[in-house]
């Protein structure tokens, strides 16, 4: 059988001498990350050593035209393989190395673009992940992944390969140390630096590191943006981590720890956002001392009736707090009153979810930093975009239950003595 021959890019001489668990390939696009990764797999494949790697997305249909596609043009362009010794299944995106028996499987996080979480008992054996468009998997679900690799027949690499992503992502907060890019320039912009972490090795890189397989108006078109779209070139060409998606509302909440709630010497009170058959109820606890808020998640769940709501309640509020809910569903107030809550209908009136964030943004807002679904929804909630991308006044109506739950709260209980409000 006749030698294999690839050639790596220096940058990347790390990844074979590290015995670290966590790989990050990341930064600015251009870089090569995917086609390193790639080309990696198609190393490890075919080395005597036991290997069984995994090509992973959000959903596992979009692999088919990325990682898969890409593989098989790593085979496809390396003279020195016998395409034969592979067996490749296109339907099912796997592929075995026969003179070895190591394999490569294809596998969502999600079963299809819904949210229903794909079952990882199948991960049982695996090596290697790969594990591209890394910033769109959710904590929950790598936490879940990462916790079904326990193989001992070979050393266990999670390769995650993205962009930049912004400075409250659960990738950064996990992993990396920020600090101000520093130039006049690139104001709110930051660097990120691994933090001291035996079990990580990062390797971050933009375009230039990949010069010589870069044509020369792909190179004018990334710099082009420093013109006509400066944040995309912050972060997608130069690899700096940002405030927050374009149009972000909320970005200067800061987080506090639940033992720091609970000892602030303030009365709570709550905000309710209803749930519906695929929406779930949101319920906060809140608290206020001149302009600082404080919130607390404490239930994010579907499937809830008034009378369920209502038992829920007798375990997480007092009976005798107030509840401030939205008042476009008088009649579940009134359900949730007639069993014994003291639940308010929310201030609404002509522009009062634009009035209702202004107040917001008024305040010096802290929030739990264990309330997962809160924090989503905080580093999700923007305004939306006009046809030129620039945000408008408006914000999107869109993974909010949260956010609406803590601003029926806050703007009804504190705006009230002077809001000239319609109750509706």
């Amino acid at each position: 059988m006749a030698e294999i021959i690839q050639q790596f890019n220096r940058l990347y001489k790390p990844v074979f001498e590290t015995n670290a668990r966590y790989i990050h390939i990341w930064g600015g696009r251009g870089r090569g990350g995917s086609y390193f990764g790639t080309d990696y797999f198609l190393h490890k494949i075919t080395q005597p050593n036991y290997f069984r790697g995994y090509f992973m997305r959000q959903v596992a249909g979009v692999i088919r035209e990325s990682l898969w596609r890409d593989f098989k043009d790593r085979i496809e362009d390396n003279e020195t393989i016998d395409s034969q010794l592979f067996a490749l299944q296109d339907f099912a995106m796997t592929a075995q190395y026969l003179p070895t028996g190591n394999e490569i499987i294809s596998k969502g996080f999600k079963r299809s673009s819904g949210n229903q979480t794909a079952k990882l008992k199948s991960i049982a054996g695996a090596t290697h992940i790969l594990i591209e468009e890394g910033e769109e998997t959710a904590e929950d679900d790598f936490n879940q992944l990462d916790d079904s690799i326990r193989t001992t027949k070979g050393d266990i690499q999670i390769i995650f390969i993205f962009n930049s992503p912004h400075k409250d992502h659960w990738i950064m907060k996990r992993w990396y140390n920020l600090e101000p890019e520093g130039s006049k320039e690139f104001d709110g912009y930051y660097r990120a630096t691994p933090k001291q972490d035996n079990s990580l090795l990062s390797i971050h890189s933009v375009y230039q590191h990949n010069i010589v397989n870069i044509n020369e108006t792909t190179i004018a078109n990334f710099e082009r943006y420093r013109e006509t779209n400066f944040e995309y070139y912050a972060t997608m060409v130069k690899g700096l981590v940002s405030e927050g998606m374009k149009g972000l509302i909320f970005k200067k909440w800061r987080p506090c720890t639940n033992e720091d709630f609970n000892n602030l010497p303030y009365d709570s009170f709550y905000g309710l956002d209803f749930g519906f058959s695929s929406d779930p109820a949101a319920l906060v606890e809140i608290k206020a001392h001149n302009d600082d808020i404080w919130v607390k998640e404490l239930l994010y769940e579907t499937g809830y009736t008034n009378p369920l709501l209502a038992k829920r309640f007798e375990a997480i509020v007092p009976k005798t707090a107030v509840i401030y809910a939205d008042s476009a569903e008088p009649k579940s107030i009134e359900e949730l009153v007639n069993m014994g809550w003291q639940v308010k209908p929310s201030l609404k009136g002509p522009d009062s979810v634009r009035a209702g964030i202004n107040f917001l943004l008024s305040k010096n807002v802290h929030y739990v930093d264990s309330g997962r679904n809160l924090i989503k929804e905080k580093e999700a909630y923007r305004w939306a975009l006009d046809m030129n991308k620039n945000p408008i006044d408006k914000p999107v109506d869109k993974d909010n239950h949260i956010i609406d739950a803590i601003r029926y709260g806050v703007y009804t209980r504190l705006m009230q003595p002077t809001a000239q409000w319609v109750m509706i």
